[in-house]
């Protein structure tokens, strides 16, 4: 049935040492959020970094009419500004006065009003500052209501080269590899969103719309390096500050980083020719030709002739149990659940996943699946055993749970053209699609269907006429319209060995 195993693994991420000291900002008192547990600096390294950055801009004033709000309001704000004469500063700073100082200069000469209710300022700007010896990550923060929440944008300098640097630039400077922070980052964030959603938040409309794959793949994107603010609350201690989506708008995430764990299990069941294989953050499903495999050559003509072994595409959580069961619809239909540490069950269904191109993608969580404590197959299917002793019945659940539309973001209509000529796509949210190649040379109709989501976009597998099937992920920029299609697994049909290319939004 199941086994379990622990393996040793090597800590490749270095310890954060070497920090320079750590000094807030004279608006630190205005933050709301729990940055009091920052460590007091040395008085010698602190004083090294106290006129390195300091106010470009203050305002502090009790103002009634903020905007159109009657009440009194506290306005409350401090921007910052470099203390160095590179072009960087210059640049930095002149964006920090565009951003933050602008839309409170019509208040300078507004009368002093009452006191407002409450402890803390309502409006404001502030900032902290986190040090890396001569390198800083800025944080500003600004609140433009009395009931909404901060927002937090970041800026990562270095005052000996008096150059600008991108979180990953910061993160390599304490020796730590962006690409594994990144993966890390994006798996809490992902973790944070599904746990909300298993625990209420929920609701059937939002999958049957493509709203929560839509909400999945926002979250993951915004989870990008180059948007997170970068924290140091402690020597040794490093916190990437994200959001995650959700139905009452984003909500604010603080990731720790931490170190791999010195054992690592190892998951593993197998079941009629599949085999499926948990180990930390990797995951694998391996084919074997067996009688119920070979079922699908004459029946569906997918062939396995030998093991094939699949990563598993689309996994964010930590996982405690798998099983593989069926899905009783007329063929051997294979299913691997996944239980999380959060109890919610995610699972892969491998004769969809093949049906639909040639990649093992793991759907979105079943969030009504949840309070799990352990995996059980009965017969040919698999149940999730509860923390209250219920039993519930998972393969009406992953049948049910596949059925969404497309995210509305990558629907619509696109063309892409090269030196063979124009090409176009139309992806419907109802999962048609047709598309046309080198001047429309060879025109294809068929079915879109939503795997799951990755970091490159939402992952569709494409299954048009009898000869065109691939596996693409595909984000639109929201900027300039763009739909970005990057090849996981088949041929590309618009352009033959480009692993990703763009496509631009039709209106005709």
């Amino acid at each position: 049935m199941k086994h379990k195993r622990f393996a040793a693994v090597v800590l490749a991420a270095a310890l954060l040492t070497g920090c320079g000291g750590t000094q807030s900002s004279p608006s630190a008192a205005a933050d709301q959020s729990s940055d009091s547990s920052r460590s007091t600096p040395g008085a010698v390294a602190q004083a090294a970094q106290t006129d390195r950055i300091t106010d470009q801009y203050t305002l502090e004033k009790n103002v009634s009419g903020v905007w159109g709000e009657e009440a009194v309001q506290c306005i409350s704000v401090h921007v910052p500004q470099l203390e160095c004469d590179s072009p960087d500063a210059a640049y930095i700073n002149d964006e920090l006065n565009a951003i933050y100082a602008a839309d409170f200069r019509e208040f300078e000469n507004s009368e002093e009003a009452g006191q407002p209710g409450g402890e803390y300022p309502q409006i404001g700007v502030g900032w902290d500052d986190w040090w890396y010896g001569d390198c800083v990550s800025l944080v500003v923060r600004s609140r433009y209501g009395g009931t909404a929440p901060w927002r937090y944008s970041g800026w990562c300098f270095d005052f000996a080269s008096g150059q600008q640097l991108t979180v990953a630039e910061m993160l390599q400077r304490m020796g730590l590899d962006p690409d594994e922070v990144q993966q890390q980052v994006q798996r809490q964030a992902m973790q944070a969103f599904d746990r909300e959603m298993a625990q209420g938040a929920y609701y059937e409309g939002l999958r049957l719309g493509g709203e929560l794959s839509q909400m999945r793949m926002d979250t993951l994107e915004y989870n990008e390096l180059e948007n997170l603010c970068l924290l140091l609350p402690e020597q040794d201690q490093l916190v990437l500050r994200g959001k995650y989506s959700c139905e009452e708008g984003w909500q604010q995430l603080d990731m720790e980083l931490s170190l791999p764990p010195a054992d690592t299990p190892v998951l593993t069941d197998t079941y009629d020719g599949v085999q499926v294989q948990l180990e930390g953050t990797q995951g694998t499903i391996t084919l074997s030709p067996a009688p119920k495999t070979e079922q699908w050559g004459t029946d569906l003509n997918i062939w396995v002739e030998q093991d094939r072994t699949y990563p598993i595409l689309g996994s964010y959580n930590e996982y405690v149990d798998v099983c593989i069961g069926e899905q009783e619809d007329g063929f051997f239909r294979p299913v691997v659940y996944l239980l999380t540490k959060d109890g919610v069950v995610e699972y892969v269904d491998v004769l969809r996943c093949l049906l639909y191109g040639d990649a093992m993608v793991c759907q979105d969580p079943i969030y009504i699946a949840n309070n799990g404590v352990a995996l059980e197959r009965s017969g040919s299917e698999v149940n999730l055993r509860r923390a209250d002793g219920s039993v519930l019945e998972l393969a009406p659940l992953s049948a049910e749970w596949s059925a969404q539309e497309i995210p509305y973001s990558v629907t619509g209509s696109y063309n892409y053209t090269d030196e063979n000529g124009w090409n176009w796509l139309d992806l419907g949210s109802d999962g048609s699609v047709q598309l046309g190649v080198q001047d429309n040379s060879r025109i294809y109709r068929g079915d879109a269907a939503y795997l799951g989501v990755v970091p490159e976009g939402v992952v569709l597998g494409i299954s048009a006429d009898e000869e065109l099937e691939f596996v693409a992920a595909f984000k639109n920029d929201q900027y300039n319209e763009n739909l970005t299609l990057t090849m996981i697994a088949g041929q590309n049909p618009f352009a033959e060995g480009e692993t990703q290319l763009q496509m631009t939004r039709s209106y005709g």
